[in-house]
């Protein structure tokens, strides 16, 4: 068993169970969830939140399921949030080394054409670390944080990063590269899953 978590890990980060637990580097402190209670202070530069395509589907295994986005206080439903487009859903955290290798890669690929929208999912993290994870890598998509719901309503496995495509009809589906290393990996699979995906 030590074995096949120990493979696990060499792609990804394995993350604990218990949806409040945080690397004992990160603990909480009570002047630590006083500063996190206002984004305002904490998050500084954040982007703005996804908005839905009009006329586009709900992602319906998203539907309900709440967040916040980077930045702001207000939570979402980010079923209704990123519906209509094709997307690029990212899971990360901070304190996950394959996270902040994967991000400027995910960041470059936003750039390219042809590329589907991509936003960052930020759980078992504290947002104040993850907007400042950001701004230091300079990531130019949006994120959602306080988004451990998010991970549950998508059967997210206890690892992390992850990465979902999700279509404009509403469908999920999870990608099969667990660390994008380059902008081609990401591309080439972005295009085989929208290949499965419109199979008779």
């Amino acid at each position: 068993m030590l074995v096949a978590a120990a493979a696990v890990t060499v792609a990804g980060v394995l993350i604990s169970g218990d949806p409040v637990s945080t690397p004992s580097g990160q603990r909480l402190s009570a002047g630590d969830a006083e500063a996190d209670a206002d984004p305002a202070v904490t998050e500084v530069g954040a982007l703005p939140c996804p908005v839905s395509v009009p006329g586009g589907s709900p992602v319906l295994t998203l539907s309900g399921a709440m967040a916040r986005c980077l930045g702001s206080s207000r939570p979402v439903d980010v079923g209704a949030a990123i519906g209509g487009a094709p997307t690029l859903l990212n899971l990360w955290a901070s304190w996950c080394a394959p996270c902040r290798d994967e991000m400027p890669v995910l960041d470059a690929y936003k750039d390219t054409p042809g590329a589907v929208r991509v936003i960052g999912v930020n759980v078992r993290d504290r947002p104040s670390s993850a907007a400042a994870l950001v701004r230091d890598l300079h990531i130019g998509y949006p994120s959602f944080t306080d988004a451990d719901t998010v991970a549950g309503a998508l059967g997210a496995p206890q690892l992390l990063p992850l990465s979902y495509l999700v279509g404009t009809d509403g469908s999920v589906r999870r990608l099969p590269i667990q660390v994008f290393r380059d902008v081609a990996q990401v591309t080439e699979a972005v295009a085989a899953a929208h290949g499965e995906r419109q199979r008779p």
